[in-house]
């Protein structure tokens, strides 16, 4: 239940960092460090066999390879812009 309730927490983080760097062009370090820290969290949370199932694992590792993907794709864009 926790660990569900923190993924969707940090799903609804990551869409809004999304929706700023796309619609305002502009990165929100705020929602930055709370997606690094939610996914930190959630890491510890299956290390500590909290939850056992890949699925989890899996999820989250996705979800932090998106959020990095997006990041490094806007600096790029914005270096190329310059």
């Amino acid at each position: 239940m926790l660990f569900n309730a923190l993924f969707a927490l940090m799903v609804i983080l990551y869409l809004l960092y999304v929706y700023g760097l796309v619609f305002k062009k502009q990165k929100n370090y705020y929602l930055s460090i709370m997606i690094r820290l939610l996914t930190l969290g959630l890491f510890i949370l299956i290390i500590f066999d909290q939850h056992e199932t890949q699925t989890h694992l899996i999820l989250v590792l996705l979800t932090w390879v998106l959020f990095e993907s997006s990041e490094n794709f806007y600096n790029k864009k914005l270096s190329s812009s310059k």
